[in-house]
């Protein structure tokens, strides 16, 4: 069982805050606390799904991609969410795989008790109905972005949806390293068109990289791709 510190921690996070104490308890006697270190797989596309994860501290970068390779997805959690929910009542594996961006600091927890929990209380799936959908929201501004023909445009907009999902209010670099491949598979182009997209918006004070971490100089540049 998690500490008290870690009890009253994940009691107060949205995901957890709709369940009656006894559930709740129930809940926090199964989770446990653990530690990843940059680079380390959490898990695999194809595993079977036991566990959900709520970051503590830290990022996890997922991917997935199909069998040709032709087809990438990616995507990054930040401390204070869960993850994924995306499949919760309907899949019994991982389809994509989970990697430590940092060092992270998570706990996991069983997903059949937390489904079940779940699944008889109003409150909690309307609170899950809400991330889903904006979840889709998000992917809607994404397919917006890949179907858009400029590959300038599309770097663009996958930075700034970056800057519109990893960053609050206050903040403007990016907390993890960003590479250019990374960049790319993001946006449906090739390293060199990232790296001439980065230059030039480095040189109109777009954007500052310092040891490959993105920061923006001009939120409201980026802000509007994101609308």
């Amino acid at each position: 069982m998690i500490s008290k510190n870690d009890y009253d921690y994940s009691q107060s996070l949205d995901d957890f805050r709709f369940f009656p104490a006894y559930e709740f308890d129930q809940l926090a006697r199964k989770t446990k606390l653990r530690r990843a270190g940059k680079g380390q797989r959490l898990f695999f596309v194809g595993d079977a799904r036991e566990n959900l994860f709520l970051v503590q501290s830290g990022y996890f970068k997922i991917e997935m991609a199909d069998q040709s390779g032709s087809f990438y997805y990616m995507d990054f959690i930040q401390h204070g969410t869960i993850f994924p929910y995306g499949d919760l009542f309907t899949e019994d594996v991982y389809h994509f795989s989970a990697l430590a961006m940092t060092d992270v600091v998570y706990y996991e927890l069983p997903v059949r008790l937390y489904e079940e929990y779940s699944l008889k209380n109003p409150e909690q799936m309307k609170h899950l109905f809400g991330k889903v959908s904006r979840l889709l929201n998000l992917h809607e501004l994404r397919v917006r972005n890949t179907v858009t023909s400029n590959a300038k445009d599309r770097v663009i907009q996958s930075l700034g949806i970056l800057f519109w999902e990893m960053l609050k209010s206050d903040e403007s670099t990016l907390p993890f390293k960003l590479t250019t491949h990374e960049l790319a598979d993001m946006s449906g182009t090739t390293r060199e068109t990232v790296s001439r997209v980065l230059k030039e918006l480095k040189e109109e004070e777009k954007i500052q990289i310092s040891g490959k971490h993105v920061s923006f100089l001009d939120r409201d540049y980026f802000y509007q791709y994101t609308k």
